[in-house]
């Protein structure tokens, strides 16, 4: 079975006016300029003290349909957490978490052998030289760093 095409795919986006979120909740954009990218909110401050969300980007509709694997457009409606994960763990999303305390959202993302972590907001910029794939990884990293990330969120403003 093939996967469709770029201009299956496209006519389904422009249908939705380019952006649209699907039945799963996720957010799902495309312009001819930036491409295409999905964004959803897993966990938010109501859940936890951390607000937990994935986000995929690409540079091209053939990306797209590769990435998460689509034979039909009916399947771009079911997308969902597991799917982006899926790309997360492949290297091809971010998981995107903002502790309340800092008031920022860090980064992580997998890169070959590490993962790196990256605050735009703090200025931040860190390498793990192991995969951070479950939760608990994430809150460890938070926890070992937390002396490190308050820093940068003092350093903030000045």
């Amino acid at each position: 079975m093939n996967y469709i095409s770029e201009l299956e795919l496209r006519e389904f986006l422009n249908d939705k006016n380019n952006r649209f979120t699907n039945l799963s909740g996720m957010q799902i954009g495309w312009s001819e300029e930036t491409g295409i990218w999905t964004f959803l909110m897993h966990q938010s401050y109501d859940q936890g003290p951390y607000e937990v969300s994935i986000a995929t980007e690409y540079d091209s509709l053939t990306d797209f349909i590769t990435g998460f694997k689509l034979y039909n457009v009916s399947e771009i409606d079911h997308l969902n957490y597991t799917s982006s994960w899926m790309r997360y763990l492949n290297g091809e999303a971010e998981i995107i978490i903002a502790p309340m305390e800092l008031e920022a959202s860090l980064s992580f993302k997998i890169l070959k052998l590490k993962t790196i972590i990256f605050s735009l907001e703090l200025h931040f910029y860190d390498e793990e030289y192991e995969h951070l794939t479950m939760p608990e990884d994430f809150e460890r990293y938070i926890l070992k760093k937390e002396s490190l990330l308050r820093v940068a969120t003092q350093m903030r403003y000045k």
